[in-house]
Formats: C-alpha cells, structure tokens, sequence
C-alpha cells in the first residue's frame, strides 16, 4: 500500500495541483464568472430568477480490472451554485475518495461546467450559456468567464 501512496504523490506533483487530505482528494479552487447579456440581467432580476452553476468533475477511462468494465466519462464529483444577485461562483473545499483517484489511469481529472436558470418563475431554462470542458490542470486557480444569453428574446 507504500508504494501506491508514494506514486500518487509523485503523481499529484506532476500535475501540481490536488492535494491529500486524509484518505480524500481535494480539488484547487476555481472561480467561474457568469456573464449575462444586457436583456437575460434584466429578465433575470425583473423575475426574481436565480442562476445555476454545476461542475461535474468526470475521468476517462478507468483501469480495467476483471470487477470493473471500462467506462468513459465516468463521475466523481458533482457540485452545483446558485447565485442570485452575485454573477461569480466560487469552488473550493471539494473533495473525493482517494480510492476512486487511484484507479485512473488519466490523472488529470476533466471539469464540466453548464450554467442555466434556477427556474423559479418559470418551469423552463431561459438561459443560453456556453458551456466548458477542460482539464483541471488548466482550470486550477482561474477565473473563467461563461457567457450566457436569452435563449429566446436576445440577439
């Protein structure tokens, strides 16, 4: 079991940016900054509307094993914002088990941000957002700005 801890380590500062806490893997912080366009920050506050930010945290592929199939895309963590009046999500303090660290063979996990409306005035999204998929490599300790629009209404 020394030597899997050890090549994790040596693993994690090769990447350089998750750190161990106890028997969990804690992910650095990242800010993700929502900017709106002129008519979705009007509708939102004219409706009292909220918006949602999710970072799913996802890997590919796992080690396989004879008790485990190869899956892509697999999750490890979810973790979802909402923001009323504030437009910048901050994540930090996240964590996942280290068991699940050590079985990828790819150890630079992928973050998946999606941003849409809280959906408190109406039963639908009525945001537009683009949406990100990058490395957490890339992503650890940033400010990354996501655009969003109307989906109907907005140039």
């Amino acid at each position: 079991m020394d030597s899997v801890i050890v090549e994790f380590a040596d693993e994690c500062q090769k990447l350089n940016y998750l750190q161990i806490i106890g028997d969990f893997v804690e992910i650095p912080w990242f800010e993700i900054v929502v900017e709106l366009s002129e008519k979705a920050e009007e509708k939102l506050k004219t409706n009292n509307e909220s918006i949602i930010v999710n970072a799913e945290f996802i890997h590919n592929p796992v080690k396989s094993d004879s008790t485990r199939a190869l899956y892509a895309d697999e999750l490890l963590l979810s973790h979802r914002i909402e923001l009323t009046d504030e437009r910048v999500a901050r994540f930090e303090n996240l964590r996942f088990p280290q068991r699940l660290y050590d079985l990828l063979e790819n150890k630079d996990i992928i973050l998946s941000i999606n941003v849409w409306s809280g959906r408190r005035s109406s039963l639908y999204n009525i945001l537009h957002c683009v949406g990100l998929e990058e490395p957490m490599s890339k992503i650890k300790g940033r400010r990354i700005v996501v655009k969003c629009k109307l989906i109907r209404d907005d140039d």
